[in-house]
């Protein structure tokens, strides 16, 4: 009898101590089934197809198009800058452009798409337009160039090629000269057939003027003009501005003409607003005619009515057909330069203004011999019609 109470005990003991064991390893097991579920249930559920990067191109080009902006005003390469590859789209725009509801509108479309673009001031990339917007859309970062302007129209050949014409001169014109005395020795590495147009409200403006003029080379006056908008410095000090009287927009032309002594020509710093009125511009041939000055419209608006009122008053003149530096990157100045040339075989004659940048100065030094070989460098007054 004294047996029976001890076995009781043993099963006991060994009953508890089997529990645990027993316990643990259902865990696990239930733990490898469920694992097991999750692997089946994500394997037989249909796979969501990847998102695709919204095409730069096609975005932009169905937003400028809704504005009454023609498909092919719109282009877009593929550029690197200091950050990266993106995608820059170009949108020549027509006459009345709305511009802001179109940057609005673009902005709307990259948010729906889940990416950001921003308003950027045209000076950060140097050169002329109605705006700059950058971001980053689908992992892809976009570069997005409004311009003022139409696009270039060389007569074509068959097969689309443009026929070059004899005798192609091309112009160049360096503006926003007169901050710094620094830019003349920079400048100097050029040929003197390229053009300094010098601001007559800057820092060093008479002393850079005069300089430039002692090398022989032709200076412009870089006259501010006003702009129906701007993010960033105005015109500055001085400017033509819309609905001034006749009077006061000749003697502030005087004025300028004064600073950048020895100019044989004016163009306009920024007035898109200024130079598409009528009243405006007739003030400002007023002055020139009587010096024997030519106009170089710097088409800072597909508006403009500049040229049209310099021949009207008898000034010679002449229009940009390139801008240079729009964006500051080498491979971009490069390809205006090529695209400047371009335009000179295939029409007879281009103007194409850039920036004192040391980049542009740089690039221009070391392109131009191979520039030259394709076109004749010419002085703007040439192709003004200007005696030399």
């Amino acid at each position: 009898m004294a047996q029976r109470p001890r076995n009781k005990r043993r099963r006991r003991a060994a009953g508890s101590a089997g529990g645990p064991g027993l316990g643990r390893g259902l865990a696990a097991l239930a733990l490898v089934l469920a694992v097991a579920a999750v692997v089946v249930f994500l394997a037989r559920r249909p796979s969501r197809p990847a998102v695709a990067v919204p095409d730069a191109l096609a975005v932009v080009r169905g937003v400028a198009v809704r504005h009454g902006c023609a498909p092919e005003r719109v282009s877009v390469e593929a550029v690197r800058d200091a950050a990266g590859p993106l995608s820059q789209v170009t949108v020549h725009a027509p006459r009345r452009f709305a511009i802001e509801k179109f940057v609005l509108d673009l902005e709307a479309a990259a948010h729906n798409l889940g990416g950001l673009l921003e308003r950027r001031p045209l000076t950060e990339a140097g050169g002329y337009g109605l705006a700059r917007l950058e971001g980053e859309v689908g992992g892809a970062r976009w570069r997005i160039l409004v311009l003022g302007e139409e696009p270039p129209r060389g007569k074509r050949a068959e097969g689309g090629r443009a026929r070059a014409v004899a005798g192609a001169r091309l112009a160049i014109v360096l503006d926003d000269a007169g901050s710094s005395v620094e830019v003349v020795a920079e400048v100097a590495r050029l040929p003197r057939a390229v053009a300094v147009a010098v601001l007559p409200n800057a820092a060093r403006s008479a002393e850079v003027a005069r300089a430039l003029g002692a090398q022989g080379r032709e200076v412009l006056l870089h006259m501010p003009m006003e702009p129906i908008a701007y993010h960033g410095p105005g015109p500055g000090e001085g400017a033509v501005e819309v609905g001034l009287p006749d009077a006061e927009i000749r003697s502030r032309v005087e004025r300028a003409l004064q600073v950048v002594s020895g100019a044989r020509g004016v163009n306009n710093h920024m007035g898109s607003r200024a130079t598409a009125d009528l009243a405006a511009m007739r003030a400002v041939m007023d002055v020139l005619r009587p010096r024997g000055l030519f106009f170089l419209d710097s088409r800072t608006t597909a508006d403009t009515v500049a040229e049209a009122a310099a021949r009207a008053a008898g000034v010679p003149s002449l229009h940009r057909d390139v801008f240079l530096d729009v964006v500051a990157d080498r491979q971009a100045i490069v390809r205006a330069l090529d695209q400047a040339a371009a335009r000179a075989r295939a029409t007879g004659a281009a103007v194409a203004i850039g920036h004192v940048h040391p980049l542009t100065i740089e690039v221009l030094d070391q392109e131009l011999p191979r520039i030259e070989r394709e076109v004749r460098l010419v002085r703007p007054s040439a192709l003004a019609g200007a005696a030399r």
